[in-house]
């Protein structure tokens, strides 16, 4: 089956031997995929919309995996069910994915594992899932329909990052990925189109900005 380059990359992380909880699983496609090509691994495909259920229910009868991924309306962490190390949130914001796990603190006590890929504002994605007593285990990074997706694997634990290591990721910082230095590059000329279009009064952003633009030209140096 075809799944799209961002959701190949989050099944590869998924370890064998694996029970997940898909958040916002849309065509449940990530799961039918994961389950076929990982072994022993069972999923819960939920959404709050039932629309997309419903060809998610027709994608499970399809690939004859309905004993494997098991199709649930619901919000968020509410569909969590016993045995879940797991949970998958792909193709939200950042604001309503942390959202989704600080509805659910008392289930995030039974997850091990957060395999996240936002679609935006990743700063705020990393400072403030760390903060829910997460740290990031591995990133990757994925090209795909024209826009650069972190993919973000946190577990139990803490650690202390820098502010450029929250919003670029301390993992893909250390990588020679060249989708990440072309990542980079992307982040550099929008900084530079902004710095350049900023007047005196705005010193202070100017040099936030310009201190920025140097971090990121050290980075592409390592690379």
């Amino acid at each position: 089956m075809k799944i799209s380059k961002r959701l190949r990359v989050i099944s590869d992380l998924i370890p064998d031997n694996s029970f997940i909880l898909d958040i916002g699983c849309d065509h449940a496609l990530l799961d039918i995929y994961t389950v076929l090509n990982k072994k022993n691994v069972t999923a819960i495909a939920s959404d709050i919309n039932e629309g997309p259920l419903e060809f998610a229910k027709m994608n499970v009868e399809k690939y004859n995996v309905s004993d494997k991924v098991f199709v649930v309306l619901g919000d968020g962490l509410s569909t969590y069910k016993d045995g879940v190390g797991t949970v998958i949130m792909s193709g939200l914001g950042s604001n309503t994915i942390v959202n989704i796990l600080n509805n659910g603190l008392d289930v995030l006590n039974n997850i091990n594992t957060l395999i996240i890929s936002s679609n935006n504002d990743y700063y705020f994605l990393r400072k403030n899932v760390c903060s829910l007593g997460f740290y990031i285990f591995d990133e990757k990074i994925v090209y795909d329909k024209g826009k650069y997706y972190p993919i973000i694997v946190f577990k139990k634990g803490t650690c202390r990052y820098s502010g450029f290591e929250l919003k670029y990721g301390p993992i893909l910082l250390k990588s020679s990925d060249s989708v990440f230095f072309n990542y980079m590059i992307f982040n550099k000329k929008k900084l530079v189109k902004i710095y350049n279009s900023l007047q005196f009064k705005h010193f202070v952003k100017k040099v936030q900005i310009k201190k920025e633009i140097r971090f990121i030209d050290k980075t592409l140096l390592k690379n």
